[in-house]
């Protein structure tokens, strides 16, 4: 009876740090793709950079200003740890924020700043969910 107690408690372990080494593999992406936006964009008070792909990874987009029409913007610079998505279109392709500086940004499911948004407070970085891939325009708040 204590073999199997002990034998399930590792178990319950060794499940406890496998989830812990995803949830970690997810935050190093997410700080390194939040690292290339911030060199990409010196840091400045008002920045962001959406992301090609989930986890701030592939190819993304820096802004510095609103931006109410993402229909002529492309995925120009290349991330981490590949360059997906690079050269394609940003309106209706992004899946993740990342925003450096110390203001929050809000990206928008329509031009015009209209529709469902999702918000990337100061110095944050996040996956788009309401506007995953359905995104328009960018507004600083």
């Amino acid at each position: 009876m204590m073999k199997s107690r002990l034998g399930a408690l590792a178990m319950t372990g060794a499940a406890a740090v496998a989830m812990m080494g995803l949830s970690t593999g997810t935050a190093q992406a997410g700080i390194a793709g939040y690292n290339l936006c911030a060199q990409a964009t010196g840091s400045v008070y008002n920045s962001l950079c959406l992301y090609y792909n989930s986890n701030q990874e592939g190819s993304f987009a820096a802004f510095t200003r609103n931006v109410a029409d993402l229909d002529p913007w492309i995925f120009g610079h290349i991330g981490t740890p590949n360059s997906a998505g690079q050269g394609q279109g940003v309106k209706n392709n992004a899946a993740s924020a990342a925003n450096p500086g110390s203001n929050c940004w809000r990206v928008y499911f329509n031009s015009n700043y209209a529709g469902a948004s999702d918000y990337i407070g100061d110095s944050g970085y996040r996956q788009l969910v309401s506007t995953y891939n359905e995104n328009a325009s960018v507004k600083a708040c």
